[in-house]
Protein backbone atom coordinates (compact mmCIF):
# COMPACT_ATOMS: atom_id res chain seq x y z
CA UNK A 1 0.00 0.00 0.00
CA UNK A 2 1.34 3.42 -0.93
CA UNK A 3 2.03 5.85 1.89
CA UNK A 4 0.69 9.35 1.49
CA UNK A 5 3.55 11.84 1.46
CA UNK A 6 3.65 15.49 2.47
CA UNK A 7 5.34 17.22 -0.47
CA UNK A 8 6.24 20.89 -0.84
CA UNK A 9 7.03 22.14 -4.35
CA UNK A 10 8.26 25.65 -5.10
CA UNK A 11 7.46 27.27 -8.44
CA UNK A 12 4.32 25.13 -8.58
CA UNK A 13 2.16 27.40 -10.73
CA UNK A 14 3.70 26.61 -14.14
CA UNK A 15 6.15 24.48 -16.05
CA UNK A 16 7.91 21.61 -14.29
CA UNK A 17 6.58 22.64 -10.87
CA UNK A 18 2.96 22.54 -11.98
CA UNK A 19 3.45 19.23 -13.78
CA UNK A 20 5.13 17.73 -10.70
CA UNK A 21 2.29 18.95 -8.47
CA UNK A 22 -0.25 17.29 -10.77
CA UNK A 23 1.83 14.11 -10.93
CA UNK A 24 1.98 13.75 -7.15
CA UNK A 25 -1.65 14.76 -6.65
CA UNK A 26 -2.70 12.09 -9.14
CA UNK A 27 -0.68 9.59 -7.10
CA UNK A 28 -2.77 10.53 -4.03
CA UNK A 29 -0.18 12.52 -2.11
CA UNK A 30 -0.73 15.78 -0.25
CA UNK A 31 0.97 18.68 -2.01
CA UNK A 32 1.91 22.08 -0.65
CA UNK A 33 2.12 24.16 -3.81
CA UNK A 34 4.12 27.36 -3.41
CA UNK A 35 4.16 30.14 -6.00
CA UNK A 36 3.94 33.91 -6.27
CA UNK A 37 0.53 33.97 -7.90
CA UNK A 38 -2.56 32.81 -6.01
CA UNK A 39 -4.55 33.10 -9.24
CA UNK A 40 -2.32 30.60 -11.06
CA UNK A 41 -2.73 28.09 -8.22
CA UNK A 42 -6.54 28.30 -8.32
CA UNK A 43 -6.97 25.54 -10.90
CA UNK A 44 -5.05 23.09 -8.72
CA UNK A 45 -7.13 24.09 -5.71
CA UNK A 46 -10.37 23.49 -7.62
CA UNK A 47 -9.27 20.14 -9.05
CA UNK A 48 -7.77 18.69 -5.85
CA UNK A 49 -9.48 20.47 -2.93
CA UNK A 50 -8.82 17.65 -0.43
CA UNK A 51 -5.15 17.17 -1.24
CA UNK A 52 -3.62 20.53 -2.00
CA UNK A 53 -2.63 23.43 0.20
CA UNK A 54 -1.57 26.53 -1.72
CA UNK A 55 1.16 28.74 -0.30
CA UNK A 56 1.52 32.18 -1.87
CA UNK A 57 4.95 33.77 -1.54
CA UNK A 58 7.74 35.30 -3.59
CA UNK A 59 10.76 33.23 -2.56
CA UNK A 60 13.10 36.12 -3.31
CA UNK A 61 11.61 37.78 -0.20
CA UNK A 62 12.47 36.00 3.05
CA UNK A 63 9.62 37.65 4.95
CA UNK A 64 7.11 36.28 2.45
CA UNK A 65 8.50 32.75 2.75
CA UNK A 66 8.38 33.06 6.54
CA UNK A 67 4.78 34.25 6.31
CA UNK A 68 3.55 30.88 4.98
CA UNK A 69 5.38 28.80 7.61
CA UNK A 70 2.51 28.90 10.09
CA UNK A 71 0.05 27.92 7.37
CA UNK A 72 2.20 24.90 6.56
CA UNK A 73 2.61 23.85 10.19
CA UNK A 74 -1.14 24.04 10.74
CA UNK A 75 -1.45 21.20 8.24
CA UNK A 76 1.55 19.02 9.09
CA UNK A 77 4.46 18.93 11.56
CA UNK A 78 6.83 17.56 8.91
CA UNK A 79 7.53 17.21 5.20
CA UNK A 80 8.57 13.98 3.50
CA UNK A 81 9.75 15.66 0.34
CA UNK A 82 10.90 19.22 -0.38
CA UNK A 83 11.35 20.03 -4.07
CA UNK A 84 13.16 23.32 -4.69
CA UNK A 85 12.07 23.88 -8.26
CA UNK A 86 11.42 27.63 -8.63
CA UNK A 87 13.81 29.33 -10.98
CA UNK A 88 14.26 31.98 -13.61
CA UNK A 89 16.57 32.61 -16.53
CA UNK A 90 17.94 35.67 -18.28
CA UNK A 91 20.70 35.69 -20.86
CA UNK A 92 23.78 37.88 -20.74
CA UNK A 93 25.15 40.10 -23.47
CA UNK A 94 28.85 39.85 -22.61
CA UNK A 95 29.62 42.94 -24.67
CA UNK A 96 27.25 44.98 -22.52
CA UNK A 97 27.83 43.32 -19.16
CA UNK A 98 25.23 44.19 -16.54
CA UNK A 99 25.23 43.11 -12.90
CA UNK A 100 21.48 43.78 -12.84
CA UNK A 101 20.88 40.56 -14.79
CA UNK A 102 22.80 38.59 -12.18
CA UNK A 103 20.92 40.25 -9.34
CA UNK A 104 17.56 39.32 -10.86
CA UNK A 105 18.54 35.71 -11.56
CA UNK A 106 20.26 35.26 -8.19
CA UNK A 107 17.26 36.65 -6.32
CA UNK A 108 15.35 33.47 -7.23
CA UNK A 109 17.87 30.78 -8.22
CA UNK A 110 20.30 31.50 -5.38
CA UNK A 111 18.86 33.67 -2.62
CA UNK A 112 15.36 32.30 -3.11
CA UNK A 113 16.60 28.80 -2.40
CA UNK A 114 18.47 30.03 0.69
CA UNK A 115 15.22 31.48 1.97
CA UNK A 116 13.32 28.24 1.36
CA UNK A 117 16.00 26.19 3.08
CA UNK A 118 16.01 28.48 6.11
CA UNK A 119 12.25 28.15 6.54
CA UNK A 120 11.44 24.65 5.28
CA UNK A 121 14.55 22.55 5.92
CA UNK A 122 13.84 22.19 9.67
CA UNK A 123 10.31 21.02 8.84
CA UNK A 124 11.73 18.51 6.37
CA UNK A 125 14.28 17.20 8.90
CA UNK A 126 11.46 16.82 11.43
CA UNK A 127 10.31 13.83 9.35
CA UNK A 128 12.93 11.73 11.13
CA UNK A 129 10.99 12.17 14.39
CA UNK A 130 8.07 10.39 12.72
CA UNK A 131 10.18 7.51 11.39
CA UNK A 132 10.18 9.07 7.95
CA UNK A 133 13.10 9.71 5.62
CA UNK A 134 13.48 13.41 4.72
CA UNK A 135 14.21 13.88 1.03
CA UNK A 136 15.49 17.15 -0.44
CA UNK A 137 15.34 17.67 -4.20
CA UNK A 138 16.96 20.57 -6.04
CA UNK A 139 16.18 21.32 -9.67
CA UNK A 140 19.39 22.43 -11.33
CA UNK A 141 20.15 22.27 -15.07
CA UNK A 142 22.37 20.58 -17.62
CA UNK A 143 23.85 24.08 -17.97
CA UNK A 144 25.90 23.25 -14.87
CA UNK A 145 27.99 20.85 -16.96
CA UNK A 146 29.38 23.29 -19.52
CA UNK A 147 29.92 27.07 -19.93
CA UNK A 148 27.10 27.64 -22.39
CA UNK A 149 26.70 30.78 -24.53
CA UNK A 150 25.04 33.75 -22.78
CA UNK A 151 24.44 31.61 -19.67
CA UNK A 152 26.85 33.36 -17.32
CA UNK A 153 24.12 34.34 -14.84
CA UNK A 154 21.86 31.29 -15.14
CA UNK A 155 24.62 28.69 -15.28
CA UNK A 156 26.57 30.21 -12.39
CA UNK A 157 23.47 30.23 -10.20
CA UNK A 158 22.84 26.54 -10.93
CA UNK A 159 26.46 25.53 -10.27
CA UNK A 160 26.37 27.39 -6.94
CA UNK A 161 23.05 25.75 -6.05
CA UNK A 162 24.45 22.28 -6.73
CA UNK A 163 27.48 22.98 -4.52
CA UNK A 164 25.16 24.11 -1.74
CA UNK A 165 23.06 20.94 -2.01
CA UNK A 166 26.09 18.66 -2.01
CA UNK A 167 27.54 20.39 1.05
CA UNK A 168 24.23 20.06 2.88
CA UNK A 169 24.19 16.36 2.09
CA UNK A 170 27.61 15.99 3.72
CA UNK A 171 26.71 18.05 6.79
CA UNK A 172 23.27 16.51 7.30
CA UNK A 173 24.09 12.89 6.58
CA UNK A 174 23.69 12.04 10.27
CA UNK A 175 20.12 13.38 10.07
CA UNK A 176 19.23 10.77 7.47
CA UNK A 177 18.73 13.36 4.73
CA UNK A 178 18.33 11.96 1.22
CA UNK A 179 19.31 14.22 -1.64
CA UNK A 180 18.51 14.32 -5.33
CA UNK A 181 19.86 16.83 -7.83
CA UNK A 182 17.82 17.18 -11.02
CA UNK A 183 19.49 18.36 -14.22
CA UNK A 184 16.90 18.84 -16.96
CA UNK A 185 17.76 19.77 -20.48
CA UNK A 186 15.31 21.91 -22.43
CA UNK A 187 11.75 21.58 -21.14
CA UNK A 188 8.75 23.25 -22.76
CA UNK A 189 7.72 25.85 -20.16
CA UNK A 190 6.66 29.52 -20.24
CA UNK A 191 10.30 30.34 -19.46
CA UNK A 192 11.83 28.44 -22.38
CA UNK A 193 9.11 29.62 -24.76
CA UNK A 194 10.84 33.01 -24.65
CA UNK A 195 14.10 31.57 -26.02
CA UNK A 196 15.23 32.83 -29.41
CA UNK A 197 17.32 29.79 -30.36
CA UNK A 198 16.85 26.12 -31.23
CA UNK A 199 16.39 23.84 -28.21
CA UNK A 200 17.54 20.31 -29.09
CA UNK A 201 15.60 17.33 -27.73
CA UNK A 202 13.11 19.54 -25.87
CA UNK A 203 10.57 17.59 -23.79
CA UNK A 204 7.17 18.51 -22.39
CA UNK A 205 6.71 19.54 -18.77
CA UNK A 206 4.58 16.43 -18.24
CA UNK A 207 7.29 14.10 -19.51
CA UNK A 208 9.87 15.90 -17.39
CA UNK A 209 7.67 15.48 -14.31
CA UNK A 210 7.28 11.76 -14.98
CA UNK A 211 11.04 11.29 -15.33
CA UNK A 212 11.72 13.30 -12.18
CA UNK A 213 9.08 11.64 -9.99
CA UNK A 214 10.21 8.16 -11.04
CA UNK A 215 13.83 9.07 -10.33
CA UNK A 216 12.94 10.43 -6.90
CA UNK A 217 10.91 7.32 -6.06
CA UNK A 218 13.81 5.07 -7.03
CA UNK A 219 16.20 7.03 -4.80
CA UNK A 220 18.45 8.40 -7.52
CA UNK A 221 21.08 10.87 -6.37
CA UNK A 222 21.07 12.57 -9.76
CA UNK A 223 18.41 12.75 -12.46
CA UNK A 224 19.60 13.95 -15.87
CA UNK A 225 17.69 14.06 -19.14
CA UNK A 226 17.35 13.73 -22.09
CA UNK A 227 20.12 11.14 -22.20
CA UNK A 228 21.50 11.89 -25.70
CA UNK A 229 22.04 15.53 -24.70
CA UNK A 230 23.52 14.51 -21.34
CA UNK A 231 26.03 12.20 -22.99
CA UNK A 232 26.98 14.79 -25.62
CA UNK A 233 27.57 17.51 -23.03
CA UNK A 234 29.54 15.24 -20.71
CA UNK A 235 31.72 14.12 -23.61
CA UNK A 236 32.50 17.73 -24.50
CA UNK A 237 33.19 18.45 -20.82
CA UNK A 238 35.94 15.80 -20.85
CA UNK A 239 37.87 17.72 -23.51
CA UNK A 240 40.53 20.34 -22.75
CA UNK A 241 38.91 23.74 -22.33
CA UNK A 242 40.47 25.04 -25.53
CA UNK A 243 38.58 22.39 -27.52
CA UNK A 244 35.42 22.92 -25.48
CA UNK A 245 35.56 26.60 -26.29
CA UNK A 246 35.90 26.02 -30.03
CA UNK A 247 32.94 23.67 -30.08
CA UNK A 248 30.71 25.87 -27.95
CA UNK A 249 31.59 29.03 -29.87
CA UNK A 250 30.07 27.45 -32.97
CA UNK A 251 26.64 27.56 -31.36
CA UNK A 252 26.86 31.20 -30.37
CA UNK A 253 24.25 33.11 -32.33
CA UNK A 254 25.89 35.59 -34.66
CA UNK A 255 25.21 39.15 -33.58
CA UNK A 256 25.62 42.28 -35.69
Amino acid sequence: MNTTLNILITGASSGIGLALAQEYLNQGHRVFALARSAEKLTALQVSYPEQIITLVADISQLDQVNSVKAQLLQQTPYLDLLILNAGTCEYVDARDFSSAVFNRVDSVNWKGNHHCLEVFLPILLAAKQYSKVPHLVGVSSLASILPLPRSEAYGASKVAFEYLLKSLQVDLHSQGLKMTIVRPGFVDTPLTQRNDFAMPLIVSSEKAATIISKGIASGKHRIEFPKPLVWSMKLIALLPFGLQKRILQKVVKEQP
